[in-house]
């Protein structure tokens, strides 16, 4: 359920808590606290359920009760106990970047949680790429398909801190093979100036707070060539 917040007062807190959690990112995060102005444009959150004005504005709770007939019992060192499947907003938010991301578009995702050479990160499905020891999963024109972004979310999202961000790529293609995808401070600078999306995670994981500018014309004619790995 998407719900735009034109109360002031909710408004300015889903704006400080987008703050908050940009700054507590990696790079890309800490830059774009420089380039966007929270302050215009829209935000919105997304969240499997509807919340209540005080709920809201409680953005590190999660809010849907567990379905007691989704329960799974599982058994781990001969303790038995139930466990049920967490709502998330992933289908909702990739439905959003599909809507958004223009031809000469990325949506850039860190990962908070990984580093450069752990080794699933041989395993995921989505496209990943480094910076330093940070780690960032990125979506493509050609990527603007639900499940794969879907996808990409899992891998990416961690708690308490996730960010992720749709923009124009002005600067130089990433380069590196197949496996191995590098991106420079200049390249994450130049994306972040354009970034007109960026959405963070919320409420335990169930949903999103998104802030949005008005969509650069110019990117929606120009085919994207900021992806050329070598083989």
């Amino acid at each position: 359920m998407k719900s735009y917040l034109t109360d002031e007062t909710l408004r300015g807190a889903a704006a400080g808590y987008i703050w908050d959690q940009l700054s507590s990112g990696n790079t890309l995060a800490r830059l774009l606290l420089q380039s966007v102005d929270l302050k215009t444009g829209t935000i919105t959150i997304i969240n499997p359920i509807p919340l209540d004005t005080q709920q809201i504005a409680e953005f590190k709770w999660g809010h849907v009760l567990p379905a007691k007939e989704s329960a799974q019992r599982l058994t781990i060192a001969g303790q038995s106990f139930l466990a049920y499947p967490k709502a998330n907003s992933d289908e909702q938010l990739a439905e959003v970047v599909t809507s958004l991301q223009g031809s000469d578009d990325l949506c850039i995702l860190e990962n908070d949680r990984a580093r450069a050479g752990d080794s699933w990160l041989r395993r995921a499905k989505s496209r990943v790429a480094t910076h330093g020891t940070e780690v960032y999963h990125i979506l493509d024109f050609g990527d603007r398909v639900t499940e794969r972004i879907e996808v990409a979310l899992r891998e990416a999202e961690s708690l308490p801190v996730f960010v992720g961000a749709i923009g124009q790529w002005r600067s130089t293609p990433i380069s590196g093979d197949s496996g191995h995808l590098t991106v420079s401070t200049e390249q994450l600078e130049s994306f972040a100036k354009s970034v007109f999306c960026v959405f963070v995670g919320a409420y335990d994981r169930e949903g999103y707070v998104l802030w949005q500018a008005p969509r650069p014309r110019e990117s929606m004619e120009r085919p994207s060539a900021a992806m050329t790995p070598k083989e």
